[in-house]
């Protein structure tokens, strides 16, 4: 799973699907494709966040076993960060858009923001297989 690798491209390859699909249910009219859509999506983040919990750099786990607990000090302390302000940034949307719903602006905004998110999605993938590193070895 890409949530429990140790590369940069595969954990933000994994983030921008999780993105996606949550961004994409917003498009469907029955409840069956946008609660699979949203399963989905939560569930590649939720594995996003559990890989990064439970997969530590081996360098820190190392230095934790020496007695040197700051490293996993402060990873623990941000991720606890980031989970907390998504989570503050997810209810304060959903509270307003609920009462007041979508401006055109808003509307319009999250349809680029959308398609900015889904263009990465074929980049990040080239990058976690490495087809860039092997197009520039072809160069010599």
């Amino acid at each position: 799973m890409l949530g429990f690798s140790d590369g940069l491209w595969a954990l933000l390859l994994a983030l921008a699907t999780g993105i996606a699909l949550l961004m994409r249910a917003q498009l469907f009219r029955y409840t069956a494709q946008v609660a699979t859509l949203l399963a989905a999506g939560l569930g590649s983040l939720l594995a996003l966040g559990l890989g990064l919990a439970l997969n530590m750099p081996d360098a820190l786990v190392r230095e934790a076993l020496t007695g040197d607990r700051t490293g996993l000090d402060i990873r623990t302390i941000w991720l606890v960060a980031a989970i907390a302000a998504a989570s503050a940034l997810i209810t304060t949307i959903g509270l307003v858009a609920s009462r007041s719903g979508l401006t055109p602006f808003w509307g319009r905004f999250l349809e680029l923001a959308e398609g900015f998110v889904l263009l990465t999605l074929v980049p990040l993938t080239l990058a976690v297989f490495d087809v860039y590193a092997s197009v520039r070895s072809m160069t010599g």
